[in-house]
């Protein structure tokens, strides 16, 4: 039943990603669909275009916890070597592309947060320090967010010592920057819409 168990909980780790915070909450309180808003993403800050900041407040910490989730009931479910990165990377990949809205959710920053600070809190606080710089710096919440990001899979290694887990990491930041795709094409620089 053990060598069962990662392909039951990353799964569920997925579909637990799919629940959307930001669009039932939207959907709850205003009747749309944040998709159809903004950047069409489901995550907190669309969701702040039509709830105001204590609307991103609010969907960043349940996405956050829905990541922090997944992570420890991995971690509880007994998956180590690298199974517990593998459903943190799920949850982040279920954020994005959830089943239940047709594949069309949030970003996935929110869920990565949560996830990490549950399995290496100490390398997502150093991308977060490294963002809080950029974003000081340069004012651009996106690009300083995927910077911080992009070291991600170096903190993660500096504070696992896990191949896997770094492969984990690599893969969530793909995902998100993946995710974040639009924000360079466009001709107002990698903060036009979060």
């Amino acid at each position: 039943m053990k060598e069962l168990l990662p392909w039951l909980v990353v799964p569920a780790a997925w579909l637990l990603g799919g629940v959307s915070p930001g669009y039932w909450i939207v959907r709850l309180r205003t009747g749309k669909d944040v998709r159809q808003h903004g950047s069409g993403a489901t995550g907190a800050t669309n969701a702040a275009r039509m709830l105001g900041r204590g609307g991103f407040a609010l969907v960043l910490l349940l996405d956050a916890m829905k990541g922090a989730l997944a992570a420890f009931g991995a971690k509880l479910a007994g998956l180590d070597g690298g199974w517990e990165f593998a459903a943190a990377t799920a949850v982040v990949g279920g954020h994005v592309w959830p089943v239940q809205l047709g594949f069309r959710g949030g970003r996935g920053f929110g869920p990565l947060l949560g996830a990490w600070l549950a399995l290496a809190p100490l390398a997502i606080g150093g991308c977060l320090v490294l963002a809080g710089l950029a974003w000081a710096a340069t004012r651009k919440k996106v690009a300083s967010a995927l910077g911080g990001a992009l070291l991600l899979p170096m903190a993660t290694w500096l504070e696992t010592r896990s191949l896997p887990a770094v492969a984990g990491a690599a893969a969530a930041f793909a995902i998100v920057a993946f995710a974040h795709r639009a924000h360079f094409s466009s001709p107002r620089g990698p903060d036009l819409a979060a």
